[in-house]
């Protein structure tokens, strides 16, 4: 391996470029790495160096952070996966995104009869708007033409969103797939030369002059006491800038006093607006501005960027494009452990019971439609029908992949969601690879988030209440009370719990085991295994 000067781990870099497999063609793969425990503790003592403490003393400093929810340390620590799974585990999946724009930000698209007339002709809609547009609700007041609840979704995707072609610096066009509300997050402006400004999380990835970087990346951003703290200096960030100066209608001269009209041109025949380059423009101010709700687009590739606010900026995944790429006829197909019915009482959950005629006739159905969809696929591909128009049919357990990078305090957010016994058993076989990943990359953190989110929980008030009424508390310790009885329900009711308030209360005082993600390395897989079998699912030469 070659010598480095960076931070590495050796357990860590054992699996580097490894692949898990994940269900039946699904893997996780550890791509890269930023930082690990002694990341998060220099973040946190900036005045140590390294090898001046302990390890028991980075671990006690780890469990207070956690414990006492000091977050920002943590996203010192940075890890790209790449991943394969089901489109409909996919969905899941992208809920979780760190990288956001506030809302206000605007997106640019161009209008199709402006293209035909007059060159681009820019339309802007705010990203929260966009958002609204895209929900299927039937709440809204729409015409005739508008009952359809996809109706707006449908005219935002073929709206013509700009792009950058990342090779030739030319103005391009692509579409939205979706847009995400993210919730609320503290957020940055940042104000260029030539006025354009645009609100961002630190971790939101734009177009500098020497590539993709975050604004934290690039600058050292970070919010300090409520302000913006960073390495003034010379960051040039991309906008949407022209080609040529188009000639000046005409020609000004001063002659001691302001400028005077001395000769008429003719109007230049290209359109007055044509942006179509992109322009280095610096940096000139940061600054913190709360938290604020936030935003993030998905858009077709292959460059998986696009215009907010006249600055070029990129949506946080890298999705496998169907656009430009033919799609691995890969399905998933659960196994008959993990096929149950509905719940009766959770409507996001599973029932235990079910028959194994039903799961045969499941699977039978299945089967037929997914080789119907992959028929009609392989017939369109051959016809050379649009690859964006012949994926359209391919169902939602088909396989797809994407790049994705995550810092440790928002990766800890995504693995309590989904290692939760509670989540849908699919993404919980991704979610625990990665806490295996975890461990290796940051053993002191895996250790706190297992103990004080995984195995640990937060309790309300009432919970509280219902704790201390059995409880006796001194300074030599705690006892049970002498004279205290079994709460009923009731009695937790009348400390305010809901029946489920009170059923979730029992589930968190049971005993319960420490689940242990320790990664199986007899399981890893080569990349080129798992490449070997994407390609002969492609229709076309490989079949």
């Amino acid at each position: 391996m070659a010598e480095t000067k960076r931070l590495t781990v050796p357990a860590a870099e054992e699996i580097l470029g490894g692949y898990f497999p994940v269900l039946d063609h699904g893997f996780v793969s550890l791509v890269d790495y930023m930082g690990s425990d002694e990341s998060i503790e220099h973040a946190a003592r900036v005045s140590y160096g390294y090898g001046t403490r302990k390890r028991s003393m980075t671990r006690g400093l780890i469990r207070y952070l956690r414990r006492h929810r000091h977050t920002t340390p943590s996203e010192m620590v940075e890890l790209k996966f790449h991943c394969a799974m089901p489109m409909f585990v996919a969905r899941q999946w992208i809920r979780h995104r760190t990288a956001c724009l506030a809302e206000g930000t605007e997106i640019y698209f161009d209008l199709p009869g402006g293209i035909e007339r007059r060159g681009n002709q820019p339309h802007k809609v705010a990203i929260e708007d966009l958002w609204t547009r895209f929900q299927p609700t039937r709440n809204r007041t729409r015409t005739d033409k508008q009952r359809n609840p996809f109706h707006q979704r449908d005219v935002i995707r073929r709206m013509k969103l700009r792009q950058l072609d990342e090779d030739s610096c030319s103005v391009r066009h692509t579409h939205v797939v979706d847009v995400y509300r993210n919730g609320l997050k503290p957020v940055f402006r940042v104000t260029l030369a030539d006025g354009k400004c645009i609100e961002a999380t630190r971790d939101h990835r734009f177009l500098f002059a020497d590539g993709w970087q975050t604004l934290a990346e690039a600058t050292g951003l970070n919010e300090r006491s409520g302000k913006a703290v960073w390495k003034r200096g010379d960051h040039y960030l991309h906008v949407n800038g022209t080609e040529v100066a188009a000639p000046a209608l005409y020609r000004l001269e001063e002659s001691g006093g302001p400028p005077v009209r001395t000769e008429w041109e003719m109007r230049p025949r290209v359109a007055w607006n044509k942006l179509t380059r992109s322009k280095l423009v610096r940096i000139i101010a940061i600054e913190y501005v709360g938290e604020k709700e936030t935003y993030d687009l998905e858009v077709e590739g292959p460059y998986h960027n696009f215009i907010a606010n006249g600055i070029v900026t990129h949506n946080s995944v890298n999705e496998y494009s169907g656009r430009y790429s033919l799609m691995p006829l890969l399905f998933y197909s659960p196994e008959a452990e993990n096929f149950a019915l509905q719940s009766a009482s959770n409507r996001q959950g599973r029932a235990d019971e079910t028959s194994p005629q039903l799961y045969r006739e499941t699977i039978e159905r299945w089967e037929r439609t997914r080789t119907a969809a992959a028929d009609d696929y392989r017939w369109l591909v051959g016809e050379e029908v649009a690859r964006e128009l012949a994926r359209i049919e391919l169902p939602l357990s088909t396989y797809t992949q994407w790049y994705w990078k995550i810092d440790l305090h928002n990766l800890f957010h995504f693995l309590t969601l989904r290692v939760d016994p509670h989540a849908q058993w699919e993404i919980q076989q991704y979610g625990n690879v990665m806490a295996g990943i975890l461990k290796r990359v940051a053993p002191l953190s895996y250790e706190a988030w297992i103990d004080y989110e995984v195995c640990g929980s937060h309790m309300s008030h009432g919970e509280l209440s219902a704790l201390r009424a059995l409880t006796d508390v001194s300074p030599e310790g705690v006892a049970p009370r002498v004279d205290g009885e079994r709460m009923s329900m009731d009695d937790l009711k009348a400390l305010g719990l809901s029946p489920r308030e009170a059923r979730e209360l029992l589930e968190k005082l049971a005993p319960a085991e420490v689940p242990d993600f320790e990664l199986d390395l007899a399981d890893m897989k080569s990349p080129e295994e798992f490449e070997a079998r994407m390609r002969e699912a492609v229709p076309g030469e490989f079949e």
